[in-house]
């Protein structure tokens, strides 16, 4: 009896040890059960922004979560690893993406912001997504495979959140914030573009035409002079405000392709480069109306006859709001650079910008209208001062322009 007492307790305490290896195993077994997944984001990208807050919140409260960051904006060399994976697993290549394996991901902030923790939850586990199209357990990745530039998640946190292997990669930004491209110094670039917009011989031409036509129609009324001005001045303001936001949005239409974006800015600087270049060719062989640089010698006729019936302040606006068709040919070069800058903020963050842009290039329009009004200079003296200058303007026009898009091209001074 008590043999058997004995032989009972024995197998009890066997059982016990089985069942605590046995659920050790699991749980150990269970601590590998990674859900591993490779984000796509990019600085200054408006949805990305969205869901960052979401994504954050759901690596924070799912341990087992492994996500392995790629930022494009900042680190354009992760845009190739982006189309590279969007061909393999046959996804659109548009941020931000999230990417779990073959047919398996999560696109754009909606999805992600409604549908992410609820993916994860039902994964469980999976293995690492790789760019060639297999996967590997989280838990025997080794970095060292990993392609492309691994960023933070954010501020704090180790690149690969949650990760069971060890990575560290590029330094914090010390604002443990994700910067626009060069936002620090976009005020340089968009004000530098404006500056080059507002000397543009176009406007002058137009603007004394129409400050003749009404000392014309109306001998020794400078009040009309300065009124007819300041119509004109805020037309141009206005339609080139709407202009600047259909720019941005066309280049923003344009960016839903990522690997657009990516050498979008590329792009734009080389057209600042011949900008330029065209600009410097009017100063050292000035040839009237080229194309970039003024209005064409076609359009001028035309706009002359329209802009001398203007009798009215009235009609300063209105012809003022039409013939900003007419004048596109000669300014909208840096407008355009300007607007792809612009693009890779969200809408109602490029309105200030537009509007300090569009400030800028009315200013001496007011400044010479304020001029004829105040008898310090006459529409002959304003118009003789254009035509001895012209190939100055040009040259300065060409040397800003050219300067920008070098330091946008190459990088200086963190543009």
């Amino acid at each position: 009896m008590r043999k058997n007492r004995i032989l009972g307790t024995l197998g009890l305490i066997l059982v016990v040890f089985m069942l605590f290896f046995v659920l050790s195993a699991s749980y150990a077994a269970a601590e590998d059960d990674y859900v591993c997944a490779i984000y796509f984001t990019g600085a200054g990208c408006p949805h990305c922004a969205n869901a960052k807050p979401v994504i954050e919140k759901v690596v924070e409260d799912t341990p087992n979560l492994v996500l392995i960051k790629y930022e494009i904006h900042n680190s354009p060399e992760n845009a190739p690893l982006l189309n590279e994976y969007a061909d393999q697993y046959g996804i659109y290549p548009g941020i931000p993406l999230i990417v779990f394996g073959k047919d398996d991901y999560l696109q754009g902030d909606k999805d992600i912001i409604s549908g992410l923790k609820n993916h994860v939850d039902a994964l469980g586990s999976n293995p690492c997504p790789l760019v060639d199209g297999s996967s590997m357990d989280a838990s025997v990745l080794d970095k060292s495979t990993l392609p492309g530039k691994i960023d933070y998640l954010a501020c704090g946190d180790a690149v690969v959140a949650n990760t069971p292997f060890d990575i560290q990669g590029s330094a914090l930004n010390e604002s443990c914030e994700e910067p626009l491209p060069g936002v620090d110094l976009t005020v340089v670039k968009v004000l530098s573009l404006a500056s080059v917009d507002a000397i543009n011989p176009c406007v002058f031409a137009i603007l004394l035409w129409i400050l003749l036509a009404i000392l014309t129609a109306n001998p020794g009324s400078k009040k009309k002079v300065l009124y007819s001005g300041l119509a004109f001045s805020a037309a141009v303001f206005l339609l080139y405000f709407a202009y600047g936001l259909l720019i941005v949005l066309f280049f923003q239409l344009v960016q839903a392709m990522v690997a657009i974006k990516i050498y979008l800015y590329k792009a734009m600087a080389v057209f600042a480069i011949v900008l330029g270049i065209v600009n410097l060719m009017d100063y050292f062989s000035y040839m009237p109306g080229r194309l970039g640089t003024e209005m064409p010698l076609l359009f001028r006729p035309k706009v002359k006859k329209i802009v001398n019936k203007v009798t009215s302040p009235l009609g300063a606006f209105t012809v003022g709001a039409f013939v900003t068709l007419f004048l596109l040919p000669c300014t909208i070069g840096p407008y355009i650079i300007a607007g792809g800058i612009l693009s890779s903020m969200s809408l109602m963050s490029t309105l200030p910008w537009l509007v300090l842009y569009n400030i800028v290039f009315v200013l001496p329009i007011l400044i010479v209208s304020l001029l004829v009004y105040g008898g310090v200079s006459s529409i002959e003296k304003a118009s003789s001062w254009k035509d001895t200058n012209i190939r100055y303007i040009h040259l300065f026009e060409g040397v800003i322009t050219l300067l920008l898009g070098l330091a946008m091209l190459f990088g200086w001074l963190g543009l």
